[in-house]
């Protein structure tokens, strides 16, 4: 096709332009029909009390006051069961344990506690420096109150490289962790 020498530059410009274009719908027409990239959970269900959205490439189980979630790498696990307020030690004291089953050894001395709030909800976080089978990893416990009577235990173990490698995931979770009105 022959183009005035006075046109060519126009040309050029729709012909770059329609690129773009063509490629934002293309992109755009991906991202439509994708599947969803997270799920969402009721704590517990039934009956709720809470939701929470987990990515849909951690591995996923209902547990019954809750969730867990593994990461893909399994280098972070997360857990959020829900408690009477009048038994959390007794929350606590479960979680400590169920940890030791799984041969995670707590380091007392690097033992912190703070208060915390996450998304408007109160509650104290109990931190830890650990060991498994696989090396050093960290630990937390985190208690949140819900309602009068009701709390919310978030449990975390993960490696400090773990951490890192699923911080975009973790604040996604953390920060999709909403009481049910």
């Amino acid at each position: 096709m022959y183009l005035p020498e006075a046109h060519r530059g126009t040309f050029q410009k729709v012909c770059s332009m329609f690129k773009k274009l063509l490629s934002a719908c293309v992109f755009a027409g991906v991202i439509v029909v994708s599947p969803a990239i997270a799920k969402t959970y009721s704590v517990p269900d039934p009956n709720p009390i809470a939701v929470v959205t987990i990515p849909d490439d951690w591995t996923a189980t209902t547990l019954p006051k809750g969730v867990e979630a593994l990461s893909e790498d399994e280098e972070v696990y997360v857990a959020i069961e829900v408690t009477e307020l009048q038994d959390v030690a007794q929350a606590i004291s479960s979680a400590i344990i169920w940890l030791k089953s799984k041969d995670v050894v707590l380091n007392q001395a690097t033992q912190a506690k703070q208060d915390i709030a996450v998304n408007g909800l109160s509650g104290v976080q109990i931190k830890w420096q650990a060991k498994d089978a696989d090396g050093p990893t960290q630990v937390s416990l985190t208690v949140l109150q819900a309602t009068e009577t009701k709390g919310l235990v978030l449990t975390y173990w993960g490696t400090e490289e773990g951490a890192k490698e699923n911080a975009v995931d973790l604040n996604a979770i953390i920060t999709s962790l909403k009481l049910v009105k």
